[in-house]
């Protein structure tokens, strides 16, 4: 008997031992409870601004939680429509706001943060005064000017001779010749222009031609003046990347170098009637292309080179390809020329918005308005006994401007 208890709790002792083992080998799960995102927003409740100013509207989010998440951010402000209901407007989608606005009056101003399903809002009050200046809606104030050549070229005797002719010719609304590639006007507002979130901001009009006369659009750098000094800093430029900008055919950073046309040479005629001088005027670019542009017999009296500039001159931009056909069966004498979609002057519909800018590498940026323009021609061609395609500016306007 006493046998048989011993090797009883010999066996059971062994169980034991083995199911303890087992269990111990057994990983207890923990399963930790996913926290929601949080959101914390520090907003100052009032801001002062005068109109057609900008102030920065910075507030401090603070994410817990939200791990590998992108927050969403949304701007709105408080308006009216014209049956009398209010809305919100969205005016941006940036963690800040750069808020301007052409109008004196309090605005309430929505801020949202969104992480996943987890919304967060906040509001704040901007006080916009009037500055007591009076504003026009065009771009009047004349910065810089250089035509490329063209056949109805001014003989002004110095720069700052053609600057003044320029700066008049805006202020009794009359047009101005830019010529050909790189040919261009650097006009200012006397305010900052919004730039409208969704909406078109300024139009940049320039002469449109006819069935027989043909002009070329133009292309559009912005600059929104940060530091206040009144002109338009290198680092200020921005292009306006408008149908054409990305196509295959177009040329960033491309400099055409214009040379003065030797008065005594002897006209080198073509085998066209219209050809009076193929070698008029040398040129060369920076991609290893050369030619002349020829002077036409129409034009055989006109100097198409700018007496100010000395003996060559270079003129900078994006060339953009515009198609063009001699439709008269190779004489050099009728042409039909193309046209761009949109983001030009010159054009069907040569409205701008603001938010079409883009820096030096192409990528979008945001400006909260601008105060210059700059208009200059992207194409350089020809149109046989047409002369030259060129452009010829006539105005840049507020779209949105209101005087109170």
């Amino acid at each position: 008997m006493k046998k048989y208890l011993k090797y009883s709790l010999v066996l059971i002792t062994l169980v034991s031992f083995y199911a303890c083992s087992n269990d111990d080998s057994k990983q207890e799960e923990i399963v930790v409870p996913v926290k929601d995102p949080s959101i914390t927003i520090k907003l100052a409740s009032d801001f002062t601004v005068q109109r057609y100013n900008v102030v920065e509207i910075a507030p401090e989010v603070t994410l817990e939680n939200a791990e590998g998440k992108t927050p969403a951010y949304q701007w709105s402000v408080k308006v009216t429509t014209k049956d009398g209901a209010v809305k919100d407007s969205i005016i941006g989608e940036s963690k800040n706001l750069l808020f301007i606005t052409p109008k004196a009056a309090d605005y309430v101003l929505g801020y949202k943060v969104t992480v996943d399903k987890i919304v967060k809002e906040a509001s704040a009050k901007v006080t916009v005064s009037e500055t007591g200046n009076t504003y026009t809606a065009k771009a009047l104030k004349l910065i810089d000017y250089l035509p490329a050549p063209n056949y109805a070229m001014e003989s002004y005797a110095t720069k700052e001779e053609s600057l003044q002719a320029v700066q008049t010719s805006l202020n009794e609304e009359s047009s101005v010749y830019l010529g050909t590639f790189g040919g261009y006007i650097v006009t200012a507002f006397d305010h900052t222009v919004v730039n409208a979130y969704g909406q078109r901001d300024f139009i940049v009009q320039m002469e449109m031609g006819s069935a027989t006369v043909k002009y070329s659009p133009v292309s559009i750098a912005v600059a929104y003046d940060a530091n206040k000094n009144g002109k338009p800093d290198e680092n200020e430029w921005y292009e306006i990347a408008g149908s054409e900008y990305y196509k295959s055919t177009t040329v960033k950073n491309y400099e055409l170098t214009y040379k003065k046309p030797n008065a005594t040479a002897t006209p080198v005629t073509g085998t066209l009637s219209w050809q009076y001088d193929t070698a008029y005027l040398p040129w060369t670019d920076n991609k290893n292309a050369s030619g002349n542009i020829t002077r036409t017999n129409t034009r055989r009296r006109s100097n198409y080179y700018p007496a100010w500039v000395g003996d060559s001159y270079t003129l900078k931009g994006t060339k953009v390809f515009i198609p063009t056909k001699d439709v008269s069966d190779g004489a050099g004498t009728s042409y039909n020329v193309g046209t761009f979609d949109w983001g030009y002057g010159g054009i069907k519909d040569p409205s701008i918005d603001i938010s079409w800018a883009v820096d030096k590498e192409g990528k979008k940026v945001h400006l909260p308005g601008v105060d210059f323009v700059k208009v200059y021609v992207p194409t350089f061609t020809a149109l046989g006994s047409s002369d030259l395609l060129m452009s010829i500016f006539k105005e840049v306007s507020d779209l949105n401007f209101q005087k109170k």
